[in-house]
């Protein structure tokens, strides 16, 4: 199965889903991805998480790290069909560190000249 026909069909029953999937499969399946995903990426991973109220309260206690890690686990279940064992492993690797850390992206940084 390809991806885009992956994430037309999530997209149908919970696009926020269709999203992050999409987002990380990308990131996974890059050939020179960065050591970290994107915001955008991180983003998408943590307004699925939100829409499943994996985020209680808001505070980031172990208990809702914990909720919010096996949320993120659907991410990875969705993926199957389009990543292999290894990239599913990194997948949840990458995901489970999201869990536990919102902000967990590489900065973006701005370069050029500067005085």
């Amino acid at each position: 199965m390809k991806k885009e026909e992956l994430i037309k069909q999530i997209q149908k029953y919970e696009p926020l889903l269709a999203n992050a999937v999409s987002h990380m499969v990308e990131y996974i399946q890059d050939n020179y991805s960065a050591a970290y995903p994107s915001k955008v990426q991180t983003e998408a991973v943590n307004d699925y998480l939100r829409s499943v109220y994996a985020d209680g309260d808001g505070s980031m206690s172990e208990r809702i790290c914990e909720h919010r890690r096996i949320a993120s686990q659907k991410i990875t279940i969705a993926a199957i069909p389009v990543l292999d064992n290894y990239q599913l492993d990194k997948l949840q690797n990458v995901l489970d560190h999201i869990a536990y850390d919102k902000e967990y992206y590489m900065p973006e940084r701005g370069y050029g000249m500067h005085r």
